[in-house]
């Protein structure tokens, strides 16, 4: 199992310093209310990592969440957030709304999807909503993309590259990690493989289990647009 989502959780939310998560959340809320979400309700973030997204969604929401990886929730759940181990390929529960951000759902490889679905489906109410963030489309997903992101305190630099590969229908992103103590130099690799799918590949198994499903471009990140699918 991959140990940056193990011992080494906080390290991310770090790299990630730079993220709007606040302004994403409210755009969230704008749309769920949009799509007839009250505030109040009772809002469920599927793979919600250390639970970024979930401090200011409970600004408005009952919010809680669940991820695969024991370290990620433990780092939620020390932020004082509502969270929990499950596989969103099996995990049923009961919520007005689902969210699955940041392009999570990119690691659900397509012969699974049906039973995300499924279990979303049986999660909701009657007109209930489940938005997800898609990875980027296929033909944006070109080799050699280079990226780099960093830290800097006085106790901890961080530095993380990686050169973006596609292998098929799958991209490959291998984290190179520095991180670099008063102590010494650690590097590591964090190994990612995302399923590249076409709207209209991602919206049918959702479709299939009952859900009206529309694709918006207009999402939260450049590129990655918006799934909105109603129960």
């Amino acid at each position: 199992m991959n140990e940056l989502y193990q011992e080494r959780a906080r390290l991310y939310d770090l790299i990630y310093h730079w993220k709007d998560y606040a302004a994403e959340a409210q755009r969230v809320r704008s749309i769920l209310l949009d799509e007839g979400v009250a505030d109040g309700g009772r809002v469920v973030e599927a793979a919600c990592g250390t639970g970024s997204y979930l401090g200011p969604l409970s600004r408005w929401y009952g919010a809680e969440g669940y991820d695969l990886h024991a370290g990620m929730v433990q780092e939620a759940v020390s932020k004082g957030l509502r969270a929990s181990v499950a596989d969103m390929r099996e995990h049923r529960f009961k919520a007005d709304a689902i969210v699955c951000l940041f392009s999570s759902i990119g690691y659900i490889a397509p012969e699974d999807l049906p039973r995300v679905a499924a279990c979303w489906y049986g999660s909701l109410p009657e007109g209930g909503v489940a938005l997800v963030e898609p990875w980027i489309a296929p033909e944006l997903a070109e080799s050699g993309h280079m990226n780099t992101h960093t830290y800097d305190s006085e106790e901890l630099k961080l530095v993380r590259a990686a050169v973006h590969l596609r292998e098929g229908r799958v991209s490959v992103l291998d984290f190179h990690w520095l991180v670099l103590r008063p102590g010494g130099i650690e590097h590591f690799v964090d190994a990612h493989r995302l399923h590249l799918s076409a709207p209209e590949e991602l919206m049918a198994p959702f479709v299939e289990a009952g859900f009206e499903a529309r694709f918006e471009e207009a999402g939260l990140m450049p590129g990655r647009g918006l799934l909105i699918l109603r129960r």
